[in-house]
Parts: structure tokens; sequence; C-alpha cells
């Protein structure tokens, strides 16, 4: 379950790091591959890939250890804390000249992290289920 935590740390910093950059365009950056690069920078895609890491995000966030059933207000919490990532990074930019503030792309993120988080839900209680009727 450490491996959870690891995987959200290194995605909230590596949203902050690539909202950040002075440069839109991620063919700037050196660890990004040229693929995909290739599909963030086209202008069509400009708005899914804000959602893109939110839902893995999400998927990781829902996969977080739990000593009981997460309640629709625990799961309403960790949406809002990934919408809370999205805000952030998008505040950010704010001091950046290049950059600019988008409520939507705050609205991109959220509805990314929604899908990891349903995903997630969908997933854990189908485990559940599936270890309940083994025993």
């Amino acid at each position: 379950m450490r491996l959870t935590y690891v995987l959200l740390s290194v995605g909230v910093a590596l949203i902050l790091y690539l909202s950040w950059q002075p440069h839109y365009d991620f063919k700037h950056i050196w660890f990004i591959p040229n693929w995909l690069s290739r599909w963030t920078d086209v202008h069509a895609n400009g708005n899914i890939r804000t959602a893109v890491p939110f839902v893995f995000m999400g998927l990781f966030a829902g996969f977080l250890p739990s000593p009981q059933p997460r309640s629709v207000y625990q799961w309403l919490i960790l949406w809002l804390i990934l919408i809370g990532i999205v805000t952030l990074a998008e505040v950010g930019q704010l001091l950046i000249p290049s950059r600019f503030f988008s409520f939507e792309d705050i609205g991109w993120g959220a509805t990314g992290a929604l899908a990891g988080l349903f995903t997630a839900f969908i997933l854990v209680t189908s485990l559940k289920k599936s270890k309940s009727q083994r025993k």
C-alpha cells in the first residue's frame, strides 16, 4: 500500500511541476516522450490532457488503505482533495506570465478525478465481493 502513497505523491509533484512550466507545450520537457508530447501539444487535446492525469490520481486515491468500506462522505472528501490539487496548479499559473488560470481546466481535472474515483469504487467493490464469495 505504500506504493499507492508514492504514486500519489509523484503524481501531485508531476502535475504541479508540469502546470508551472513557462511553456504550455510539453515538447520542452526533457523526460516527456515524443509520442506523448505530440499528443498533448495538439491544441484540440488541451482540455483532455488536464483530465487524464486526474483519472489516474483518482484511481490511486480510491485504492488508499481504509480500515472499513468508505462512506459516500469519504469518497467526496477524496474528490475534493483532488479538485484542490488541480485548483492549486491553476492558481500557481497566475504567477507565470506565459501561463493563464482556467476554470475549464479545473472542471476537466475534477471530471477526470471523478472518473478515476468511480472506477476505483467499482473495482474495490467487486474485489471485496469476490473475496467474500471465496470464503
